[in-house]
């Protein structure tokens, strides 16, 4: 049923013996091959600083134009900011034409390998802007404990499916991610919403799984499975929302789901209503080759005839849509 996501305590797990995590362990299972998502505790990132991070993003989107526009996204996989409307995510759900209500500030890893033309495409530089110096700080702070938070995670998955503890994380090593700082304006500052449109739109994620710290409301997050259609997933203070993504869905073979998603337009109802979420998209290392896995921990949706690739050519292949509002021609991002 659509309340029955379980709330995982990292502590808890750490802590619990054999019996208590097979528990702990069927619920996961099961929450993941019918949704793909659950909340996450004793994660150990400080409030604090999650405080921080919104509120420098934040005054990040309140910089007039002319001075965000020196950090654009200039290319289809970069760092920097997005514009309103930059993205049309529900092109992945045949609507092509509803850009998204949001602009977004990326942040990726700085892993180099010594390869100049392999570190372009993979690991982009960052963009900090000049006019806040304390953004940088918060962010590499923020991110070190989400990437610290995403081993663990991942970990914990090898030990739902009776897999070594390092199975995902020794492909992880110098692992793609993204840590986006995404901005829902009310509807009093966009003043109109076309029909169709959302802050997001339907759409699931291309990695191993994301990390989001979301903020409650009326124009906020849905999750769909098969049974309960679109739902809001409960809110719990201080808690993550950890969904998977297609690639973490392919490497299982099928029995887990990638999570399908959206947020939802700001309403009417609520017309000052304005969202910061947090969103870290964590993958595997670039060139990591993906095998799915083989029963009993494989689903058996018969991906085993060849190697997934890395989550960065899976990248590079998605369907997302720069669009005319971001300045720039239709590309593919």
């Amino acid at each position: 049923m659509a309340h029955d996501i379980p709330v995982l305590d990292l502590t808890e797990w750490e802590g619990a013996g054999p019996e208590h995590r097979a528990g702990i362990a069927a619920r996961l299972d099961a929450v993941l091959r019918q949704t793909g998502l659950f909340l996450l505790s004793g994660h150990g990132v400080p409030e604090e600083l999650t405080d921080r991070m919104r509120t420098e993003g934040r005054d990040f989107f309140g910089l007039p134009r002319e001075s965000k526009e020196r950090y654009r996204v200039s290319r289809p996989y970069d760092n920097g900011w997005r514009g309103l409307g930059a993205l049309q995510v529900g092109a992945l759900d045949g609507k092509p034409d509803t850009s998204d209500l949001h602009e977004a500030f990326h942040v990726g890893p700085s892993h180099r390998t010594g390869d100049a033309a392999f570190d372009t495409t993979y690991y982009p530089e960052n963009k900090w802007p000049d006019e806040q110096p304390a953004l940088r700080e918060t962010v590499l702070e923020y991110t070190g404990h989400m990437t610290r938070v995403a081993h663990e995670v991942m970990e914990v998955l090898a030990g739902v499916l009776d897999l070594p503890a390092d199975f995902f994380t020794s492909r992880c090593a110098r692992a793609t991610w993204t840590q986006n700082v995404n901005w829902y304006p009310s509807l009093t500052t966009l003043g109109e919403v076309q029909p169709g449109q959302m802050r997001v739109g339907p759409h699931t994620d291309f990695g191993t799984l994301s990390l989001l710290d979301r903020q409650p409301g009326v124009g906020g997050l849905e999750v769909w499975n098969e049974e309960d259609g679109w739902f809001e997933p409960p809110f719990v203070p201080g808690t993550l929302v950890v969904n998977l993504g297609d690639l973490m869905s392919l490497w299982t073979d099928g029995r887990w789901q990638a999570l399908r998603h959206r947020v939802l337009a700001p309403s009417d109802i609520a017309p000052d209503e304005e969202l910061v979420s947090l969103v870290y998209f964590f993958e595997t290392d670039p060139d990591a080759e993906i095998v799915p896995l083989p029963a009993p921990a494989g689903g058996g949706a018969g991906s085993q005839d060849g190697m997934i690739g890395s989550s960065l050519t899976r990248l590079l292949q998605r369907p997302w849509l720069c669009t005319a509002a971001d300045g720039r021609d239709a590309q593919p991002v």
